[in-house]
């Protein structure tokens, strides 16, 4: 197969849906020959959080010398965004070649009834990639839950991160934080080091808690008490903590307890042999970068991208709002999937715009930019106007239009949205300046 081939592949697949467990996968990496037992992991899981978290943690070991993978999903721009080596894609022709001798396998599975998804396939080319890659140490981020998700094949991890716990994928993971949290446990193993990010329920931490005191896994769980946030701009948040200075790059309040939980699991891979000082977990943090996680793809005019899409993400982004935006009008594209709490999620954000623009992403689980927009005309204030449009380059065009120095556009609701309206926009303002 060649690139375009593999990728219509992997399109095909996503007919087996999702379907929680390790036996597909089991089969698979049995006969590749267990690809990922030849690997060292940081293992991450989590409802919000996961992304930003092994960004920064593969930015710190990367830094540091160490050969890095990273596995992450979904994908903003870029399919192959979700394999990283030392912050470089896998090549078109490396992904169609792996993908290739992944599809022979699972033909022959086919045939016994196992239908390997589609997630479970591209975590097998990761494996087989960071190997022939020969990394020191892969940042595997988990792609639904945990104890069930596919990544969770691996044996023990260096270290697992688990991020913020919250409600999100309830028909899948179960009804209540405890549900939840209990599923992200399954990821912890016997013996080995677990660091928990800051802010925790207290249902979601003491799930975590007795999960680690059965299995004897030591227990670093982060706090926000010596945290002390000098300066927070849209570019970057300037931090004291625990010893260090850090420069986060990645805009919001929810991404300083990202990084406070990169660094207590830097601090952790330190302890476990590898040798990332403070120096470089430091440096490591001020290169990370992440498309669509408050990203601010233009100063002139100012366009934020966002992808957050659950209840979690939403109070991530309107925080973000307050603190880096106030004072601004705010235009608002939003567009979300009829799957996700959209209506918990349009009562925060619509009421910190002055216009709102509803859309259809492109997903077969979009909800309707008509039905969005009745939706969100309840939270609306006085005098807002909510539209819904027919084309994302329309939202697009009149937002633009309306901005100006006193001004900002918002687009959020779904990193599907995020990943067609990132290249719109862009190419729209260079084009407008030219």
């Amino acid at each position: 197969m060649n690139y375009t081939e593999a990728r219509a592949y992997v399109d095909s697949t996503a007919k087996f849906g999702i379907k929680p467990g390790l036996e597909r996968i089991t089969k698979m990496m049995t006969y590749l020959g267990n690809p990922q037992d030849k690997l060292k992991f940081v293992h991450v899981a989590g409802t919000n959080g996961k992304g930003s978290t092994c960004t920064m943690l593969a930015s710190i070991l990367t830094g540091a010398g160490y050969r890095t993978g990273l596995f992450t999903s979904p994908y903003v721009i870029d399919f192959r965004e979700r394999f990283m080596v030392d912050g470089e894609m896998i090549s078109e022709d490396e992904f169609a070649e792996l993908l290739t001798k992944v599809k022979t396998v699972n033909d022959l599975l086919e045939k016994s009834g196992c239908n390997l998804t589609q997630f479970e396939l591209i975590t097998a080319v990761a494996f087989l990639w960071f190997v022939e890659k020969e990394c020191d140490v892969v940042v595997l981020e988990c792609g639904l839950g945990g104890r069930l998700d596919s990544t969770n094949v691996i044996k023990e991890p260096l270290c697992t991160v688990i991020t913020k716990i919250s409600l999100d994928h309830t028909d899948i993971l179960g009804d209540t934080v405890e549900k939840i949290a209990a599923e992200k446990a399954g990821i912890i193993k016997p013996g080995c080091p677990v660091v928990l990010a800051p802010n925790q329920r207290h249902e979601a931490v003491s799930v975590i808690v007795r999960r680690c005191a059965e299995l004897g896994s030591p227990l670093t769980v982060s706090g926000m008490d010596t945290v002390s946030v000098k300066a927070m701009l849209p570019t970057m948040t300037e931090v004291f903590y625990a010893g260090l200075r850090l420069m986060v790059p990645l805009a919001g309040p929810h991404q300083v307890e990202n990084a406070v939980t990169a660094v207590n699991a830097a601090r952790e891979l330190n302890e476990r042999g590898l040798k990332l000082s403070d120096d470089k977990i430091a440096a490591g943090i001020a290169k990370a970068q992440i498309p669509a996680r408050f990203e601010i793809i233009s100063h002139d005019p100012l366009v934020v991208v966002d992808g957050a899409h659950n209840p979690d993400g939403i109070e991530a982004l309107c925080n973000s709002i307050d603190a880096l935006l106030g004072g601004r009008s705010i235009v608002g594209i939003i567009g979300m999937l009829r799957d996700k709490a959209y209506e918990s999620a349009l009562s925060e954000i619509v009421p910190r715009f002055d216009m709102v623009m509803t859309v259809t992403p492109d997903s077969p689980r979009a909800l309707s930019a008509k039905a969005l927009a009745a939706c969100a005309q309840q939270f609306a204030g006085e005098g807002v106007s909510v539209k819904a449009m027919d084309s994302l380059k329309k939202a697009a065009s009149i937002a633009l239009d309306m901005t100006d120095e006193a001004a900002a556009v918002v687009v959020c609701g779904s990193l599907y949205l995020a990943s067609d309206m990132r290249p719109l926009l862009k190419d729209m303002i260079a084009s407008r300046k030219d």
